[in-house]
């Protein structure tokens, strides 16, 4: 079953983060306020109270489902962090922000690696979306490829809509059938 998911609703997904290691941490999802690259920290907006996250150095920073640097986060992108408390620190392992993008979960109905397009199981119609030329798989936190992918595979897909087109950027293999 296909069903496209609303970025808060992807928290409990976004544990699979790509090259990321998977840790017993916790997780956190909101919208940033500010970015102080120097000091490698990330606000995110409170409601009471805004809450400061310190980036770690080898931190997995991903925007719109591509590897990025601290920097290129901006103020009011989506992110979900994963974080260690340590103290009165919240240090975060790994952040995970959509700007441009969206995300959704399903079920592989098919692949067509010459056309490099995924089609995903849906209630009424299945949806397709074909791989940007920058996209990354992931198969159990390492890169892959298109021949990866299977039938009957749950997978999280990161796209921007282009015209008719759902360009892919990132896709992780979660569930194998």
């Amino acid at each position: 079953m296909m069903r496209s998911i609303k970025f808060f609703g992807a928290v409990a997904l976004a544990f699979v983060m790509g090259a990321a290691t998977v840790r017993a941490e916790e997780s956190t999802s909101g919208t940033i306020k500010s970015v102080d690259t120097g000091r490698r920290e990330v606000v995110l907006k409170g409601i009471v109270k805004d809450t400061i996250y310190e980036v770690n150095k080898d931190a997995a920073v991903w925007l719109d489902g591509v590897a990025v640097k601290i920097s290129d986060l901006k103020a009011d992108d989506k992110v979900v962090i994963f974080y260690d408390k340590k103290g009165e620190h919240l240090a975060a392992n790994s952040v995970r922000a959509l700007r441009n993008a969206s995300e959704a979960t399903g079920t592989v109905h098919s692949t067509f690696g010459e056309k490099k397009e995924i089609v995903l199981k849906g209630t009424v119609k299945n949806t397709t979306y074909e791989l940007s030329k920058e996209h990354t798989i992931w198969v159990n936190g390492k890169k892959g490829a298109m021949s990866d992918v299977r039938e009957g595979d749950e997978v999280r897909i990161t796209y921007e809509q282009r015209g008719d087109h759902r360009m892919a950027n990132d896709v992780v293999i979660f569930k194998r059938k």
